[in-house]
């Protein structure tokens, strides 16, 4: 077993506690937060998708998805429309209140990741990139072991 405080997963707390704190501080003034700061362009992204497909695409609990929608609706980013066919159902649309917010999330993203990418080539960012969906996927297929333990 090791005992070293240096495995790769201390530098991605590091970069993932850095960048919330970053999106936090710099979307402050537009009541929202790294909570929101996913949902937000997703919605946009995908006009009309509900709260369950949200959840899924970020790998999200339905209580914090409905928690971030919440808030953004509250905020006036987000309007909430009621399935035709099925009145559970509830579909997301951006308004347009939230055009600027959705294009300084981009910029926000975009900035963010040259900083901390600076000094690292495109062939090694490629690189990093895909290791790091590879870690992801492995981490996500480990939670769905531990999640069908629960249900037993």
């Amino acid at each position: 077993m090791s005992s070293t405080n240096e495995t790769f997963l201390k530098y991605i707390s590091i970069i993932q506690r850095n960048y919330t704190r970053y999106m936090d501080y710099e979307l402050e003034k537009k009541q929202i937060g790294y909570g929101q700061q996913f949902f937000l362009p997703c919605i946009y992204e995908y006009d009309g998708i509900t709260m369950y497909d949200l959840a899924k695409i970020g790998r999200f609990d339905k209580g914090t998805v409905t928690k971030a929608v919440q808030k953004l609706i509250e905020e006036g980013y987000v309007i909430s429309e009621t399935d035709e066919n099925d009145r559970r159902v509830k579909h997301l649309h951006i308004t347009p209140k939230s055009i600027p917010v959705i294009e300084l999330i981009y910029e926000l993203r975009d900035r963010w990741k040259n900083i901390i990418i600076k000094d690292i080539s495109i062939k090694d960012e490629e690189k990093l990139k895909f290791l790091l969906k590879e870690i992801a996927e492995n981490s996500c297929e480990a939670m769905k072991d531990i999640n069908l333990r629960k249900v037993r």
